[in-house]
Order: C-alpha cells, then structure tokens, then sequence
C-alpha cells in the first residue's frame, strides 16, 4: 500500500472528522458536545470545512491511499497568530449560538489552562488519529515523520506534544518513536523529542 502525505482539503470532511475526534474523544465531547443537537461531531465537521483555526482543514494534514484518508494530523507553532485564532473563534461562534459559544470557550478555557503552548523553538503536534483498519501499518509513523520534517522546515529544536494520561496506546506509540516524558500536568502528559 502506497501512502502519500498531503496538506487537508475540504472534501475530506467526512473522513478526517471521525478521526479528529477519536485522537481526543472524551475531551473533544466535553468542550464542543453538551447539547444534543450541536455535537462534538457537527462542530468538528463544520470547523474542517471553513479551513482556518485550529480544526479547519488548512493546518492539518492526511495520509492517503488512492482517495482513502488513512490518518490525520495537525501542528502548532508560535507564528500562527491572531487570525489562526480569530479563525477558530469564527468556526465556534458561526456553529453555536452566542449563549453556546460562550460557554464552549469558557470549557475551552478551562482545558486550555493545563496545556503549554508551543514555544518559538518548538512545533506541537495534534489530532494525530489513524483509521482502525488502517493502524500497525505504518501510518502513524509516516504522520510523525511528516511532522519532524516540518519541524526541520521551520527551523525549530523540538516537536512536543500533549497527551491525556489515561491514553495509553498513544503513549505508548510515542515512546517507541523516541518520545520523552517532559512532564505531567492534571491529567495531560508533554512529550518531546528533539529535531
């Protein structure tokens, strides 16, 4: 099977959503999926298709073969600025009522607050999630690769990442492609490997 890595687009919505929300699941829910008819799903959808912030398309990319999406990952570095945020803001607000977006940003904020954002010498990965079929062949390996190589590109020293503790085969993924234990910090774990 031939994988090629390539920057997300639109179209690729139905496939790349399952697997956003798989890479974080009960996190994801519980920020963007409390009311039963906006879910975590729908909102995740909506954002891929916008194409900017941190879920749209424009900053993740896919592994694929033929015109199936195997994988999915994204990464984060310090000069993504005020409109990557002002694109995520949009995604929320223009999904959610006002009432509802408020309260998904303050849920968001409440996560937001154990995470270290990437520092200028650092990319931080994100989303990295492979189609159940799909996984121990590789795929992973091939997202991560991409990532470390963009790292190269943009001149930083480390890619990071965060986990949630009770993720174990992600840790475990991480630590067999030399990923160290930074530190933990309530119930997230940073991971680093150098570039």
């Amino acid at each position: 099977m031939e994988i090629k890595i390539r920057q997300g687009v639109a179209s690729d919505a139905a496939q790349t959503t399952p697997l956003i929300l798989n890479a974080a699941q009960s996190l994801l829910t519980s920020i963007f999926g409390q009311n039963k008819n906006k879910t975590a799903e729908g909102y995740l959808s909506h954002a891929w298709e916008l194409g900017g912030g941190q879920y749209g398309f424009k900053n993740h990319w896919v592994a694929c073969s033929g015109d199936e999406v195997l994988g999915v990952v994204t990464s984060w570095h310090s000069k993504l600025g005020a409109t990557f945020d002002r694109a995520t803001l949009d995604s929320i607000t223009s999904y959610f009522t006002l009432d509802e977006a408020m309260t998904v940003l303050m849920r968001n904020q409440t996560v937001a607050i154990n995470l270290t954002p990437p520092t200028n010498t650092e990319l931080m990965i994100g989303h990295l999630s492979v189609e159940e079929s799909a996984r121990r062949t590789g795929v992973g390996t091939i997202l991560v690769d991409a990532m470390h190589a963009r790292a190269e590109k943009l001149n930083k020293r480390k890619v990071v990442l965060d986990v949630e503790v009770s993720n174990v085969p992600a840790i475990r993924f991480y630590q067999r492609h030399s990923f160290v234990e930074e530190s933990i910090n309530k119930g997230f774990i940073r991971f680093s490997k150098p570039v």
